[in-house]
């Protein structure tokens, strides 16, 4: 957000729109907003959609979560997608690191097999860009039938990547942002929010590991997430609390 205040400020004419970045938070130094925008995701909405895969398909009741920083969007996904997972079973728990750094693979290599060996975990969901490969390496050397991985933003799922069951995906709403631009009302600091009502959450294609049944109660499950809420502020603050 400070590099595109001070660019924004070099550059009036040009639009600036920036992801995962809370403008009332966060852009409180701006001078001057008349061509900056954010998008956000609703982050409750996807890691609830990520917990609900990876409570119907844990059977070790036991699944985690890599970080690649600790910032607001990644504890407040962590802690919906553990809420979630635990309204399919109470009884599962979660492991979750938010300083694995964000390219170093090997980072989730280790912890991956750490949890695989001390904790029993057979489900992840990351949010670090390269150490997700990692994770999903650590996964396959434990058996790509019975340890997944659900992958994030984009939708990976296919022969190359045997761990993945499916993937959560974010539309980061450029279309809007540009249809805005042609009308002439971008900017002034207003916040773009991506869910499931516009397309900008969704979940990806089903691998072949999810078993027919499993598959439909993700898809009902899903429905309860995108009317909502499936999962309340409440209990999902409840979990942040402990981070």
């Amino acid at each position: 957000a400070e590099v595109v205040a001070s660019a924004a400020d070099e550059h009036p004419n040009v639009n600036f729109l920036i992801t995962n970045t809370d403008p009332e938070a966060e852009m409180g130094d701006y001078e001057n907003l008349d061509h900056v925008e954010t998008v956000l995701p609703d982050f409750v909405q996807t890691g609830a959609l990520a917990g609900v895969v990876a409570g119907l398909m844990t059977q070790t009741k036991s699944i985690g979560f890599i970080g690649g920083m600790k910032l607001p969007s990644t504890t407040k996904k962590y802690a919906a997608y553990l809420a979630s997972a635990q309204k399919i079973d109470a009884s599962i728990t979660g492991q979750y690191n938010f300083e694995a750094g964000f390219t170093d693979a090997s980072a989730g290599v280790k912890l991956t097999e750490s949890w695989i060996g001390t904790d029993n975990v057979d489900v992840m969901w990351c949010d670090a860009s390269a150490v997700d490969g990692g994770v999903r390496q650590a996964l396959e050397n434990a058996g790509a039938d019975s340890h997944f991985d659900i992958a994030q933003p984009i939708d990976i799922m296919g022969d190359s990547q045997p761990t993945v069951v499916t993937s959560t995906i974010t539309d980061w709403k450029i279309d809007q942002a540009m249809d805005e631009i042609v009308a002439g009302t971008f900017g002034g600091g207003k916040a773009i929010t991506a869910n499931m009502d516009n397309g900008g959450v969704s979940l990806g294609e089903f691998s072949s590991k999810i078993p027919e049944d499993i598959k439909s109660k993700i898809e009902e499950y899903a429905e309860q997430v995108k009317v909502g809420p499936f999962v309340t502020e409440d209990e999902v603050n409840a979990i942040k609390s402990t981070l």
